[in-house]
């Protein structure tokens, strides 16, 4: 293994060990505030999932660092400024329109702008995924878990 695997492979290490130690921290923060159930959630509900999920997210990134450090690793090229600036716009966009235009339609509108702009998908793929995904928060938090979300211009 080349030097540049094994900073790589260190690297990856750190930053998964990092993220796993904090989604511990966050994880016991959330019991401490209590978790309730899914029908009644309590204040650390969301926050526990979250740190699991993140838990999960950082050993997928150890073992994918892992798995890569046997194989030859090819550049995937240089960063796209333009688009890290759209990025950032179009979040703050979406925390600034949020209340006005309400959660479903600012959700499909943020999503069907950031997979647009990964010059991968198709428009009918954005516009089905964006979609799914608007409804389906929407579903999960409001409806489910009854968590309040802005309603905006379509009032439900």
């Amino acid at each position: 293994m080349d030097s540049a695997k094994k900073t790589n492979l260190r690297l990856d290490t750190v930053s998964a060990a990092f993220w796993f130690a904090l989604a511990g921290a966050v994880c016991y923060g959330a019991s401490l505030l209590g978790l309730g159930s899914a029908g009644e959630p309590g204040s650390g509900f969301i926050l526990f999932w979250s740190g699991l999920i993140l838990a999960v997210l950082s050993l997928v990134v150890l073992a994918e660092s892992i798995r890569a450090a046997g194989e030859t690793r090819h550049e995937s090229g240089s960063i796209s400024w333009p688009k890290v600036f759209l990025v950032l716009a179009a979040l703050v966009l979406y925390g600034l329109l949020l209340e006005r235009l309400g959660f479903i339609l600012t959700s499909f509108l943020l999503l069907s702008f950031l997979l647009g702009i990964s010059d991968e998908a198709k428009w009918p793929t954005v516009l089905t995924v964006a979609t799914g995904a608007a409804l389906g928060s929407f579903v999960l938090f409001d409806l489910w878990l009854q968590i309040r979300l802005p309603k905006g211009i379509l009032e439900f």
